[in-house]
């Protein structure tokens, strides 16, 4: 099958005009405390995912800094983060990729065994390690569209980073 085919019959995402909302029926994503608990998934749409003409960067960039300023940071797991900053990195905003990444809170942190701890039930949390490793990638590789070497770094200076044998994200 071809995948534009795919594209073209798939429904736009649902948004209010300014905001990304989990779903067309959940139009209090953002006032519902249920809704701003746990995964921030919107962010998905341009994080883990390909960049796609369904996806609106200005109403994502909106999402972003909302999530950013506004979300229940203690009630999230440890693939958020990396999520959060491959998100940032996409939309432009490669210090608060970084940040994401270096967020402290207790479901972004490693382990001396290099294991990302949640908590004392979830010791071992993969998908964060997974997610962390993905996102330094990508933001040193880099992805299709994306500019220059590093482009998920900040390129202030402050920034030294080497790599080897990474491939662009799509």
């Amino acid at each position: 099958m071809d995948w534009e085919i795919m594209l073209d019959k798939l429904s736009p995402l649902a948004h209010d005009n300014v905001l990304y909302l989990a779903a067309e029926t959940a139009p209090d994503t953002y006032i519902d405390t249920r809704y701003t608990s746990d995964h921030m998934a919107v962010l998905a749409a341009m994080g883990g995912m390909p960049v796609s003409r369904l996806v609106r960067k200005d109403i994502m960039i909106n999402t972003f800094n909302w999530i950013w300023d506004n979300w229940n940071w203690g009630k999230t797991w440890g693939w958020d983060y990396p999520m959060t900053a491959m998100s940032a990195a996409r939309i432009g905003l490669p210090e608060k990729a970084v940040d994401a990444l270096l967020m402290d809170r207790r479901t972004n942190t490693y382990l001396i065994n290099g294991h990302n701890y949640q908590d004392g039930r979830l010791r071992v949390y993969l998908p964060g390690n997974g997610g962390l490793l993905t996102a330094v990638a990508m933001m040193c590789a880099g992805w299709e569209g994306s500019e220059g070497r590093n482009p998920g770094f900040p390129d202030n200076g402050q920034w030294k980073v080497k790599w080897e044998g990474l491939e662009v994200m799509p």
